[in-house]
């Protein structure tokens, strides 16, 4: 009936105002949530019951948003995974605790599959990490089959489907590779800067510029 079930309010520190970057709800109902000054925080979606708050990223942007960046958070089971300032964390779900932490920079959503944690960093490094132990099995750096003036740019999205993983680049590249290997199988020049990162529905990939055009592909 649309009325109001709860509201958690963001809190005001002497600098600025905290905002709320990335929301996220578990099978269960758990809501996790990552504001500006990097605090972590789990409620009980039905209620707004407080389970758990504390510094996630003991970031020195703390209480800065104009600096403080993170992907969106992605839940398993047992985890929450997520990219904030120059990291990639996992947390346990049920208490908080830090499972594992990597030194790499992105605000590309992470993509979990089975066992597998598959990222692309900001400069372009496909990476495969263990879900369990953070261990990177490996990591490519895709941008290497560009030519070198056009290696210059930034990873703005990817998209896992069929085997195959798709990276969309600021300078308007669309580049598959193998989710096994890393290898990246072949690669085309859309034409206009992608900010955002592609989609995929009954067999067709599906991209947007950032001059609102749509393209598709088989």
């Amino acid at each position: 009936d649309g009325r109001k079930i709860w509201d958690y309010p963001s809190l005001t520190s002497f600098i600025k105002l905290q905002s709320l970057l990335s929301l996220a709800i578990s099978e269960k109902g758990e809501l996790v949530t990552l504001n500006s000054s990097g605090d972590l925080l789990k409620f009980k979606s039905s209620n707004g019951l407080l389970y758990w708050s504390f510094d996630a990223t003991r970031s020195n942007f703390a209480h800065d948003s104009d600096f403080f960046k993170s992907s969106k958070i992605v839940l398993t089971d047992t985890s929450i995974i997520f990219f904030a300032a120059t990291s990639l964390y996992s947390f346990d779900l049920f208490n908080g605790a830090l499972n594992w932490k990597h030194n790499i920079y992105s605000q590309n959503v992470p993509i979990v599959d089975g066992n597998n944690i598959f990222v692309v960093s900001n400069d372009g490094f496909f990476i495969n990490l263990d879900i369990k132990t953070g261990k990177i099995n490996w990591s490519v750096n895709t941008l290497k089959v560009l030519k070198e003036r056009k290696q210059k740019t930034t990873a703005t999205g990817a998209v896992l489907a069929s085997g195959k993983y798709y990276i969309t680049t600021k300078n308007g590249f669309l580049i598959e590779c193998s989710a096994s290997t890393g290898e990246v199988l072949r690669f085309k020049k859309i034409g206009d800067n992608i900010a955002v990162p592609p989609i995929i529905s009954s067999g067709s990939l599906y991209l947007l510029t950032e001059n609102s055009k749509i393209y598709g592909f088989n």
